[in-house]
């Protein structure tokens, strides 16, 4: 290999994915997404009579507060989102760096989440952000965001293990989730070795990211608990159903939104506790509230980033 070779492949975070195991993976994502809308459809099809009975169970304020619970756990993801990228680019601001992370909150309804880094790099172009700093933050925000929503999603895992049961798992799972990290703590060196190995550019530290995310997740969960208080799901369940389906979401990111995976699991988790009719409601209210959420949160940003413009191009000019 060249001199010139080796750096454009260091540039770019090692080696490239092949492209025939990129393609069969979108494939068998977008398969896999396929199906879990048909077994959507086909479930509020079976209930769709007492789905309506249901639906007018719901409040005006309830959807209203709902979305208040969503709105606010959009900074605490945005913080983090904004520290992470504070490592790679650190002429950005934390203002800017939440608000850019708001903004483009939006792009990730299209296939691939390409509008979200098409976004970013227009606002933090004049930073010297490139496409391969963009992903790198989108990696350590990816295994930060898992983290945190596998930590939270403990009891709702427990509800698919042993449907009915006691929660003498949770120690379980608890002890087992530490010694996990742990381990992977102790390992990180050669975790990190294997995931430039497979293609991936290194994600910057991700620790207090992580303890943000948490707090995003369950702030974020907390949504469900409000549409659902009435079902008798329970709080602790409910948020923890959230944070579950978020990891099939990352998992499919590739997807615009995650649509149709993150609803399928979040549909499956609640049906374990829930009614059939309510756990529909709840599932579509969701995805139809969390859409919402970051629509009104660009709105937001965008809003504040006009109104803020003439400092932060006065604390650009002094950096």
């Amino acid at each position: 290999m060249t001199h010139g070779q080796g750096r454009r492949a260091a540039d770019s975070g090692g080696t490239v994915l092949p492209s025939r195991f990129k393609s069969l993976l979108t494939v068998v994502r977008w398969t896999l997404n396929i199906v879990a809308i048909v077994c959507i459809g086909l479930f509020l099809i079976e209930h769709r009579a007492a789905i309506r009975q249901a639906a007018a169970a719901f409040e005006t304020r309830t959807i209203g507060a709902a979305l208040m619970t969503i709105l606010i756990g959009l900074l605490p993801g945005a913080w983090a989102w904004q520290r992470l990228c504070s490592h790679r680019l650190p002429g950005v601001t934390a203002l800017n760096g939440v608000l850019v992370h708001l903004r483009s909150g939006v792009g990730k309804y299209t296939p691939g989440g390409v509008l979200t880094f098409v976004i970013q790099q227009r606002l933090l172009g004049g930073h010297g952000a490139t496409p391969t700093m963009l992903i790198q933050i989108f990696a350590g925000a990816a295994l930060a965001a898992c983290l945190s929503a596998g930590l939270l999603s403990l009891p709702a895992a427990g509800a698919l293990v042993e449907p009915g049961g006691d929660e003498r798992w949770t120690v379980l799972c608890s002890v087992l989730a530490v010694l996990a990290l742990a381990g992977a703590y102790r390992a990180r060196s050669l975790l990190a070795r294997i995931w430039s190995r497979i293609g991936l550019p290194p994600p910057v530290p991700f620790l207090v990211a992580t303890l943000l995310f948490a707090g995003a997740a369950g702030l974020t969960g907390l949504h469900l608990a409000v549409l659902g208080a009435h079902t008798g799901g329970g709080t602790l369940f409910l948020v923890s159903a959230y944070a579950l389906s978020t990891i099939a979401g990352l998992v499919f990111a590739v997807l615009p939104g995650a649509v149709g995976a993150r609803d399928g699991a979040l549909l499956a988790i609640l049906a374990t506790r829930l009614t059939p009719a309510d756990a529909a409601m709840v599932a579509l209210l969701s995805r139809a509230l969390i859409l919402a959420g970051d629509v009104i949160g660009a709105a937001l940003a965008a809003l504040v980033s006009h109104l803020t413009r003439p400092t932060q191009q006065l604390e650009r000019a002094m950096s």
